[in-house]
C-alpha cells in the first residue's frame, strides 16, 4: 500500500508492542477499541496469507492521517445500472462478495431504508464469517449507506459505509467512504488485510458485470 494506508507490517509490530505491555500489567483503556482489533486478526491472517502478486488495477484506498475514515474508489467497465443491479439484489451480490475463494449465503436482504442484511460467508478452512448490517439511506441508482459490522464484533460495533456511482462514458466510478468509531479501529480494519478482499471482490463483479455485457449484445 502507499501513501497513508498502513502496512500489515507495521501493524504487527504495533500489536506486539501492546501485548508486551498487557504482559508488563499496564493498565490499558478503550477496551471497545481494542475489541474492534482483536477481533479482525483471524481475518489479517487469512488474508494475508492468500494476498496474490497479481499486477495492481485502479483501486485506491486512502485513509486520511487523524480521521477516522478511509475511501475507495475504482472504476467498473460497465454502466451504472447494471453495477447497481448487482450491489442492489441479493442473488448477484453473494457471486462477488469478498475473496476468490469465499463461499457465500444470503441470509437476510430487506432492501428497503431501515431494512437489515446478512450473508454468510464460508473460508476455505471451513471457518464461518457473518456480516450483516442497516440501510440507511437508498438513492437509486446513485447512493446506498449502510452499516457494516461481523459476529466476531461486540453488538453495536460497526462502520457505517456511504457508496456512491456516478457513470462517465459508459463507465461507472465506484466511491466508498467507511467512517470508523476512533481513528485506531479504522487503522486497524485496514491493516487486517481487507484490502485484498475488497480488491478480489471488485474483480469478481467486474467479471460478472463482463458476462451481462456479453450477454446482451
Amino acid at each position: 500500500m502507499r501513501g497513508n494506508v498502513i502496512s500489515f507490517r507495521r501493524y504487527l509490530e504495533r500489536r506486539r508492542a501492546r501485548r508486551r505491555a498487557d504482559l508488563a500489567g499496564r493498565a490499558r483503556t478503550g477496551s471497545y477499541r481494542r475489541l474492534w482489533t482483536l477481533s479482525l486478526d483471524r481475518l489479517a491472517e487469512y488474508l494475508i496469507a492468500h494476498k496474490g502478486d497479481d499486477a495492481m488495477d485502479d483501486l485506491k484506498i486512502e485513509a486520511p492521517v487523524g480521521q477516522p475514515f478511509m475511501t475507495m474508489t475504482r472504476i467498473f467497465n460497465a454502466p451504472r445500472a447494471l453495477v447497481w443491479k448487482a450491489l442492489s439484489q441479493p442473488e448477484h451480490a453473494a457471486r462477488w462478495w469478498g475473496p476468490h475463494d469465499h463461499k457465500n449465503r444470503v441470509l437476510q436482504w430487506d432492501w428497503r431504508v431501515g431494512g437489515k442484511w446478512r450473508i454468510e460467508s464460508t473460508l476455505p478452512d471451513g471457518m464461518v464469517i457473518v456480516f450483516f448490517g442497516e440501510y440507511r439511506e437508498i438513492k437509486e441508482p446513485v447512493k446506498v449507506t449502510q452499516t457494516f459490522s461481523f459476529d466476531q464484533l461486540p453488538e453495536g460495533t460497526h462502520s457505517v459505509d456511504m457508496v456512491e456511482l456516478d457513470e462517465v462514458d459508459g463507465k461507472t466510478i465506484y466511491r466508498a467512504t467507511s467512517t470508523l468509531p476512533d481513528v485506531e479501529s479504522r487503522d486497524a480494519m485496514i491493516a487486517s488485510g481487507m484490502e485484498t478482499g475488497v480488491r478480489e471482490g471488485f474483480e469478481r463483479l467486474q467479471a460478472m458485470l463482463e458476462d451481462w455485457k456479453a450477454t446482451a449484445e
